[in-house]
């Protein structure tokens, strides 16, 4: 399995990528970063492109990957429209609904530290909070948490 990780010019997408240890990672980022070491780095549309999600579907089967984790707000409200057209060719985009996104985004300013990954509802990567606690019904997306007056709080985790 190979995933996409973008903001790839900001320490967040190293720092998703420190979670996943046994996954091919690429990073993408909408300016030229040569390539060095071991990393991947591939140049991405802008969101703001009217063919950004074409485009990026296309890095995406030219490289064969199946996982895209989108940090950019824009990116992920782009890609929220266009999660089927990924799906038909076996493209998971790693971000929650739309109503997640449009009701939870920005209720939580605090600095939240820790990470989770959750695909098909599933935690694949990260720290899970104590007792397992995921108190929203997502099935997708990266999350910051941290337990904030004895509640566990969750933010998307964007740059």
């Amino acid at each position: 399995m190979s995933g996409l990780i973008t903001a790839a010019s900001d320490s967040a997408a190293f720092r998703l990528a420190r979670l996943f240890s046994e996954k091919v990672l690429f990073f993408g980022s909408i300016e030229e970063i040569p390539n060095f070491g071991d990393k991947k780095f591939i140049k991405i549309p802008s969101a703001k492109s009217p063919s950004f999600a074409h485009e990026l579907l296309k890095i995406c089967l030219d490289n064969e990957i199946n996982e895209v984790y989108p940090l950019v707000l824009d990116e992920i409200i782009e890609l929220s429209t266009s999660r089927i057209l990924f799906e038909e060719f076996n493209i998971k985009i790693i971000i929650p609904s739309i109503n997640f996104i449009n009701l939870e985004l920005l209720n939580h300013s605090k600095l939240l530290i820790n990470l989770i990954v959750l695909i098909n509802g599933v935690v694949v990567a990260g720290d899970c909070p104590p007792n397992n606690s995921l108190p929203f019904q997502e099935v997708n997306g990266v999350f910051k948490w941290e337990i904030i007056d004895d509640e566990v709080i969750f933010s998307l985790f964007t740059v």
